[in-house]
């Protein structure tokens, strides 16, 4: 049996990282190298000059990098190898969660033991295990990532996504933005539902509602919400290569047709559009039990009273003031004015009416 090598009462040579280490290298590890951290404590620093090597012998400690969690380590880990082999500064910080107890090695005792076979192969088996624990954990976060990356898609335009990713834009950061605001509802739909089963209902909203997000993407707008057949997206959250006003236009526009090119309880469907402009509130809201992100302020409201004027006005598509006016003039010409229209919660109000003109140059109802 080989010679004991004590500190405390722990014998170091049953420490992984000693196994089969000489003996005359193991009686270079003294007692003073023992050091105890307190709860909270800074142990290794990031950007720090690789100053010593640490065995972790009681405790545990959590490894962040730039302020992020990475992992927690546990009795008998090594601590602050990288930066030795590379040569270079500490790579994450390493904290002490709960008291600590450490043997600290001081550099030029890590040169002599890397310069040991034994020591040297235990190091690389110690750190195989820390890449394949950090594959693994990096296979993990993917996986998830690449779930909630999926629903991230589902409210914006892959261009859109991409170019948030890129600047490093957060999505769901609360701010106050111009914002342009569709809000479109299918017509007569709770009548023509009331005779369909949750499952004919699903089966024909469905496909209707995968059309009309891809033309809402197409213009490169974000889809806020579904409120049962109702949809609601904005455009100004991010920068844009086209005029806000005339992307969601032309994306109301093409939305009449595609919406009129499906059925629903064997009808073709029919939409009303009502759009509008001003500064909102973007962003997540609520705490840690529940979050969501939405968009908030009275052109958001306002923007749902003029889809409902749609039927009053005998027109698909109404937009408020604050809209018309950043259309260009030839776009204005297309729209009949409304002066005084009562809406209810912002009074009288001058609304713009917009129905497509089919080919015979007569106003298109359907």
């Amino acid at each position: 049996m080989g010679k004991q090598h004590l500190l405390h009462g722990l014998d170091i040579s049953l420490l992984p990282i000693f196994n089969n280490v000489s003996a005359d290298l193991l009686e270079r590890i003294t007692p003073e190298m023992l050091c105890f951290y307190g709860d909270g404590a800074i142990i290794l620093a990031e950007g720090a000059p690789a100053d010593n090597l640490l065995i972790l012998l009681h405790g545990q400690v959590r490894i962040l990098l730039n302020g992020t969690f990475l992992v927690t380590r546990y009795p008998y880990a090594v601590l602050g190898e990288q930066a030795f082999i590379n040569k270079t500064v500490r790579s994450t910080t390493v904290i002490a969660q709960g008291m600590v107890e450490a043997l600290v090695l001081t550099p030029v005792l890590v040169e002599q033991l890397m310069e040991n076979i034994a020591f040297m192969g235990n190091l690389l088996r110690l750190i195989s295990e820390k890449l394949t624990e950090a594959s693994n954990e990096r296979a993990f976060r993917f996986r998830n990532e690449q779930l909630l990356f999926s629903e991230f898609r589902a409210h914006l335009s892959p261009e859109i996504t991409s170019c948030l990713l890129a600047t490093g834009l957060t999505y769901g950061k609360p701010r106050y933005i111009d914002a342009v605001i569709l809000f479109s509802d299918i017509r007569s739909f709770t009548e023509r539902s009331a005779g369909m089963t949750p499952q004919e209902i699903t089966s024909q909203l469905g496909p209707y509602l995968d059309a009309t997000v891809t033309v809402i993407h197409r213009h490169g707008g974000l889809v806020d919400k579904f409120i049962g057949d109702a949809v609601m997206a904005i455009w100004g959250f991010a920068a844009s290569e086209g005029d806000p006003v005339i992307q969601a236009f032309a994306c109301a526009q093409e939305m009449l047709h595609t919406a009129a090119s499906m059925r629903l309880a064997g009808e073709p469907i029919v939409i009303g559009i009502g759009l509008n402009a001003g500064q909102v509130f973007i962003g997540n809201i609520g705490g840690g039990g529940k979050r969501q992100f939405t968009v908030l302020g009275s052109p958001v409201n306002l923007a749902a009273r003029f889809e409902s004027e749609t039927k009053g006005l005998d027109a698909p598509i109404v937009m408020g003031k604050d809209f018309y006016d950043r259309l260009p003039p030839d776009l204005q010409a297309l729209l009949l004015k409304h002066e005084n229209r009562p809406i209810k919660g912002a009074g009288p109000q001058t609304l713009y009416a917009y129905t497509p003109v089919n080919e015979t140059g007569e106003k298109d109802k359907s």
